[in-house]
């Protein structure tokens, strides 16, 4: 299996928001590391769950999504697109790998 950077993560994260929003009927808006799921992007609860899913998928990586989406017991209201690449590559790193060549 390929090791992923830190960039290539990003771009996986930002093709699958993209790829999810164009199968809403959305058009993407730009993606920044500080582009906010659901105010700026308009990412559903249910479609963010659905993204890590996707993530998971595509990096070949179980990636316990709920340290990211719970502080102290409760579901965070926004996470941003930096937040979630920061957690992804942390955890990728913390498992010895950063991914698959499946991207």
């Amino acid at each position: 299996m390929a090791t992923l950077t830190k960039d290539e993560i990003w771009r996986v994260i930002v093709n699958s928001i993209s790829e999810l929003l164009e199968n809403q009927g959305q058009i993407p808006a730009p993606i920044t590391p500080e582009s906010t799921l659901s105010r700026d992007l308009g990412v559903s609860s249910v479609e963010t769950v659905h993204l890590f899913l996707v993530l998971e998928d595509r990096l070949d990586q179980p990636l316990e999504f709920e340290k990211l989406a719970l502080i102290n017991g409760e579901y965070r209201t926004e996470l941003t697109v930096g937040e979630l690449c920061d957690f992804v590559a942390a955890t990728c790193e913390s498992a010895g790998r950063s991914g698959a060549a499946s991207v």
